[in-house]
């Protein structure tokens, strides 16, 4: 039997030992609850509109930058609080991907809003965006907005109203329609398919009549419906078809013959001069140059002609180059053949001109010098830019006499004929194009229907000052050139 003061000594060194243990535990736990709330962070989620918005309408486009610490982002929730009521249009929960939270710290939304949709009234209301992350104090915090921004809630789309008449065009060919648009109207235009062609304004006495070129493309078909489009602020859109009769056309076929001695003379000058992939395989470098850069160089032709002037610097019709003959047609369907094989198709946009080698280049038209330089299959071109979307191409061209920037008039000399680029013999290349899309010349050429498609609509409308339509109403347009 153990004496009683041994028993008591021992009890209490146990007692003592649990209370060391637990102190350490609790130390322990104190310690890493700390670095979990350190290594989180005390920061809150955060949120940016990477745009101001000031409506939200049927298809607002919002754009939001969410950040937050280490612990990442946990969820996020965008909604419009109108009369004290809260609704919300999106929202997501981010998955953990650890222990300590989840690896997306930052996010960038895209959204488009529909207040209609979402039954919210027009008027006053709130954009609020809540965002929480996985930080141990993300759980305690109440669900703040990161966000709060007033914005107003508009539903009606602009108003729009065509001013032109039943218009008759040719697949692949242009026109112009007049049009009034609200003034709330941010952007406006006119829709054929996936194309669109924005409309000008500030041309007219009357502040809401606009104008705009348009074309129905080659690669649609007679079947596309133009409609006039008035966009706000809000991103309603009204969409207004008018009346438009679209002639089918077929568009011609043609065959080209590849040589030997034309592979080995262009393919190693243009993969050298455009710094594409050398290739011992001739034809093999061929193909690339026909069909990737020639959508490189379309490209960058777009780029060139984005921006034009708003106002009209052409001068009546267009003037086919002088002693010139047609030897390749508009949206000619081309099919390439090699050694008796057919091994690429394409599209040629433009007419090819022949005259002699060497010729003179005269601008179709009156208009600003956009680019000179090499462009691809296009070889050394000079680019114009006549107003309103309204631009032209001249290509395989030997020399330039213009530079960019400067003005020049119907008929000057810009240049001088040549074989550069994927030319197989020195001739012109010539496009016209309507906002970087290739139209048919063939309209622009001819007088009678410029002064009836053209000018005639712009006469039919008070002019905002004499020269605010530019050369647009011009009555003496020169004759077309054989």
């Amino acid at each position: 039997m153990r004496p009683y003061g041994r028993e008591r000594s021992l009890g209490s060194r146990l007692r003592s030992f649990l209370v060391r243990f637990l102190l350490v535990a609790v130390l322990l736990l104190v310690l890493v609850a700390g670095g979990v709330l350190l290594w989180g962070g005390n920061g809150r989620p955060t949120a940016v509109l990477d745009q101001p918005i000031e409506f939200v309408g049927r298809a607002t486009e919002v754009s939001l930058t969410l950040a937050a610490g280490r612990a990442g982002l946990r969820s996020w929730q965008v909604g419009l609080s109108s009369a004290g009521t809260l609704h919300v249009l999106a929202e997501e929960t981010l998955p953990r991907t650890g222990l300590l939270g989840g690896s997306e710290r930052t996010k960038n939304l895209r959204l488009s809003i529909d207040a209609g949709k979402a039954g919210i009234p027009e008027g006053p209301a709130d954009l609020l965006v809540v965002v929480k992350d996985y930080s141990a104090l993300g759980y305690l915090r109440r669900s703040e907005p990161a966000l709060s921004a007033k914005v107003t809630v508009d539903l009606t789309p602009p108003a729009v109203a065509v001013r032109s008449s039943q218009i008759y065009m040719t697949l692949g060919a242009s026109d112009l329609v007049l049009y009034t648009a609200g003034a709330d109207a941010v952007t406006s235009g006119v829709q054929v398919g996936k194309y669109f062609f924005p409309g000008e304004s500030g041309l007219f006495a009357d502040p809401a009549m606009h104008a705009a070129f348009f074309a129905v493309p080659q690669d649609l078909d007679a079947r596309a419906v133009p409609k006039v489009v008035a966009i706000d602020q809000a991103g309603n859109r009204r969409e207004v078809p008018f009346p438009c009769t679209i002639r089918d056309k077929r568009f011609p076929d043609a065959e080209i013959a590849l040589s030997d001695d034309f592979l080995a003379r262009k393919v190693p000058e243009l993969i050298q001069a455009n710094n594409l992939p050398a290739t011992e395989d001739l034809l093999q470098g061929y193909l690339v140059i026909n069909r990737d850069l020639r959508k490189t160089s379309e490209a960058k032709l777009a780029t060139i002609t984005a921006q034009s002037n708003p106002r009209a610097l052409f001068d009546g019709a267009f003037r086919q180059q002088p002693n010139s003959k047609v030897v390749s047609h508009f949206a000619e369907h081309r099919s390439y053949r090699y050694k008796g094989d057919v091994v690429d198709q394409q599209t040629h946009l433009g007419y090819d001109l022949a005259s002699l080698k060497g010729a003179p280049v005269a601008a179709a038209n009156r208009g600003e010098v956009k680019f000179v330089g090499n462009l691809g299959i296009y070889g050394n071109v000079i680019v114009l830019d006549h107003g309103m979307g309204l631009a032209s191409l001249y290509a395989h061209l030997s020399s330039a006499a213009v530079k960019p920037g400067q003005m020049v008039d119907k008929g000057e000399e810009i240049g001088r004929t040549g074989d550069t680029g994927l030319a197989g013999g020195d001739h012109l290349h010539f496009s016209i194009m309507l906002r970087g899309v290739h139209i048919d010349p063939v309209e622009w050429w001819d007088p009678k229907w410029v002064r009836d498609h053209v000018t005639a609509q712009f006469a039919s409308v008070p002019a905002a000052s004499p020269t605010a339509v530019g050369n647009a109403t011009a009555t003496n347009p020169a004759q077309p050139g054989p």
